[in-house]
């Protein structure tokens, strides 16, 4: 591999880094920081190409201030429906990006 391939791997892999760790802090401020409510799953969206399943659940609930938002569970589980109610928590300053609380 010449140093053209070496430096484009590396940069693919602090990019990786780099998503992983804001990932991982996003989810423990909303763990630690993260505002409970009640919401209903609004839909399930299959964002896999033809031979692969790749399910989103997103989730619409009423924020502290009373905004109705939708957003992506981080951490859904696979018997989830659409019209299912489920408590979750979300951050504040990550409105639409939402965990179930087990």
């Amino acid at each position: 591999m010449d140093t053209k391939g070496i430096l484009l791997w590396a940069g693919f892999i602090i990019i990786c880094a780099a998503i992983w760790l804001v990932s991982r802090s996003m989810k423990k401020q909303i763990e630690k920081n993260g505002i409970e409510s009640i919401g209903v799953i609004s839909r399930i969206v299959d964002e896999g190409g033809s031979e692969d399943i790749d399910l989103q659940y997103y989730a619409r609930y009423q924020t502290e201030d009373g905004e109705e938002v939708e957003g992506l569970l981080s951490n859904p589980s696979p018997d989830l429906e659409e019209g299912q109610q489920v408590r979750l928590k979300y951050h504040p300053k990550y409105r639409t990006n939402a965990r179930l609380i087990r």
